[in-house]
């Protein structure tokens, strides 16, 4: 691997780090689970959405921040997520229509 693309990847997933602490700040999971799958969420969408977030919003060169945007939104999508399905009364088993 090129020594640019290993920067790049590092760059990315720093701000995924820090979007992930930032995030944890603001928005504190209630229980050990549930930091853990936010967690995972952010490392994962802040590297794979950050360039997609660079050039919607036009950060030029900022990687970085793109990423750190990107994880900080995926931790908060996937609380209130978690809100929506656990708020939501679905029907029960053996019930019919």
């Amino acid at each position: 691997m090129n020594a640019e693309i290993v920067a790049d990847i590092g760059i990315k997933i720093g701000g995924a780090l820090v979007g992930a602490i930032l995030a944890l700040v603001f928005v504190a999971p209630r229980s050990r689970w549930g930091f853990v799958r936010r967690f995972t969420a952010a490392m994962l969408f802040g590297p794979t959405f950050g360039p997609y977030v660079q050039a919607k919003l036009g950060f030029g060169d900022g990687a970085f921040a793109a990423s750190c945007l990107a994880a900080i939104v995926s931790w908060s999508l996937l609380g209130a997520l978690k809100r929506v399905a656990d708020a939501w009364q679905g029907p029960k088993a053996g019930q019919e229509d």
